[in-house]
């Protein structure tokens, strides 16, 4: 029998493994790997963007002499964050604002997990440009967030204050498709980026909609992919506030405030895309960069083999749950069988009842308990307590609830986590990955799809 040698990434490591080729459904599906560049290419390829912004005029000659507010994303996400950070100092530097604030959007993240190395950078940046800069790192349940009403969608919006007492302000992101929001674009800075717990609970209780999802985005050029509650409400509230400013007398008005985005695809050794100006026109264009870069259309096949890809994507069930939204539910049919191959060691600083299973206590008791608890409930019902009952990380119950009992799939599961806690969620417990597939192959009663870095790409099926 031909076979083909796969392989797949393990955490930090990686799976070879062996598929016999009349069971393996065409090539490996990851995301195109980019051209490595150097530290200068890179930089070189971020300052031509600002230097040639579309929709804006340069950066630096928007800042002279008034309050800026630069907003950047936390440590969750691994990529250009520094070099982001240097670039803007640079040119903010050149342009002689009167004051400047760093933002880390650590949404409803740990700021002394997610955004001490930032402030780390940030500092660095500063002293190497002589840009004088304070640093917030954003805490969802500051009782100093503004309350500026509510958006057009009913989300209550509280927000850091020093956002809006920017005359000036300025997005530096990085793009890629997204497992709610359909795309993670600009607007993901503010809500959840750097607003209160409750409004980011609100926005995200718009998941719980079939709508919301991977692929779907207000900013897509397909007007069938244009419909997500999740995004639509992201948008809603960046355009809203984007329009209110904070006085020094600390009485909030309705201002349009000037905007200015650096946004890219890229990964922590490369840029696929990058652009600046109009954060509308980025957010648009991110869009259509990200399906051009990490979108497969695919027939669905019975089974599927899927790792969420490295660190920190491995490390919890939590944080794996979003290559289900990502790529296996458009590769797999109705009823197929599923391999999550991810290792969930969780990090060393959780308590080793949280570690593997969520990202935090809180995570652990509304996603992981809350599936333990629901799983045998009949769906109407499990929606219908998280409905009245939503908190953040009950969307993810939600999810999975619906992998198992809307799409009657079985997921299985090779991984570090104990067998019976694996099981008391509802996974199939899996010990020897190779064996899982050749007992599938010989059943001969379908192909298996290989799909690599699941949450770095968005997988499409062919019905």
């Amino acid at each position: 029998m031909d076979t083909t040698s796969v392989t797949l990434t393990y955490g930090a490591q990686a799976l070879e493994l062996s598929v016999p080729d009349s069971f393996l459904a065409g090539p490996v599906i990851r995301p195109e790997a980019l051209p490595p560049m150097d530290e200068a290419e890179i930089l070189d390829a971020m300052r031509a963007a600002l230097a040639t912004p579309v929709g804006r005029p340069p950066l630096r000659s928007m800042v002279a002499g008034k309050r800026v507010a630069v907003v950047v994303s936390d440590e969750f996400r691994a990529g250009q964050q520094e070099r982001i950070i240097r670039v803007l100092c640079e040119e903010l530097a050149a342009g002689g604002p009167a004051h400047v604030t760093f933002l880390c959007a650590t949404g409803t993240h740990e700021p002394k997990v997610y955004a001490m190395g930032i402030g780390a950078m940030v500092s660095r940046a500063a002293e190497a440009t002589g840009l004088e800069v304070d640093f917030v790192a954003h805490s969802c349940d500051d009782p100093a967030l503004v309350d500026v009403g509510s958006s057009p969608m009913g989300t209550p919006v509280h927000i850091e204050p020093a956002y809006l007492q920017a005359q000036v302000r300025v997005y530096g992101h990085e793009s890629k498709h997204h497992y709610m929001n359909g795309y993670s674009v600009i607007d993901k800075q503010v809500v959840p980026g750097i607003c209160a717990r409750a409004t980011v609970a609100a926005n995200h209780k718009r998941s719980l909609s079939p709508d919301s999802g991977p692929g779907r985005n207000p900013w897509h050029t397909v007007p069938s992919r244009q419909v997500n509650p999740f995004s639509q409400d992201s948008q809603a509230v960046r355009r809203m506030v984007e329009r209110i400013a904070l006085d020094t007398d600390g009485q909030l008005v309705e201002r349009q405030v000037e905007t200015f985005g650096l946004d890219m695809i890229s990964d922590k050794s490369s840029i696929y895309w990058v652009a600046a100006g109009d954060p509308d026109f980025l957010c648009a264009q991110a869009v259509v960069k990200a399906d051009e870069q990490a979108q497969f259309t695919v027939a669905r096949t019975r089974y599927v083999m899927i790792s969420p890809g490295g660190p920190p994507a491995s490390q919890a069930m939590y944080g794996v749950q979003n290559c289900f939204d990502m790529a296996m539910l458009g590769a797999i049919q109705h009823g197929g069988e599923v391999l999550v191959c991810a290792p969930c060691e969780g990090r060393p600083d959780l308590p080793p009842e949280v570690r593997g299973f969520a990202t935090s206590p809180k995570s652990l008791e509304l996603f992981w308990n809350n599936l333990v608890r629901l799983r045998h409930e009949p769906l109407d019902e499990a929606y219908r307590w998280i409905d009245e009952n939503f908190q953040l990380y009950l969307w993810k119950t939600w999810r999975v609830l619906r992998n198992f009992g809307h799409d009657k799939l079985t997921i299985h599961v090779h991984s570090q986590l104990p067998p019976q806690a694996l099981a008391d969620a509802g996974f199939v417990p899996v010990a020897d990955p190779q064996a899982w597939i050749d007992e599938r192959a010989a059943r001969g009663d379908g192909q298996l799809r290989v799909i690599d870095n699941g949450n770095k790409l968005l997988v499409l099926g062919q019905d």
